[in-house]
């Protein structure tokens, strides 16, 4: 299925989430938004690192893997743009 992260930080705007960087000892951690684990993810530098981001729903998980991920943190409005 075929991404689009403007609508995926949308729908996802009230989901709890997990960021997960592929580093030995890293711990997952836990956001209330897709678009707080992806903030996350920019700041830590997920951009160029191997990540992988949980959607927890009632149902079942969506997982975007390291290049959905980094589309993720490019759509992601600019904080000092406002």
């Amino acid at each position: 299925m075929a991404l689009d992260p403007i609508k995926a930080l949308s729908d996802y705007g009230e989901t709890k989430c997990t960021v997960q960087f592929w580093i030995t000892g890293a711990s997952a951690v836990e956001f209330n938004s897709l678009k707080a684990a992806v903030r996350y993810a920019k700041d830590q530098g997920g951009r160029w690192q191997e990540i992988e981001i949980t959607v927890h729903l009632p149902r079942e998980d969506i997982v975007y893997a390291t290049e959905k991920v980094h589309r993720l943190i490019d759509a992601l409005p600019d904080r000092r743009k406002r």
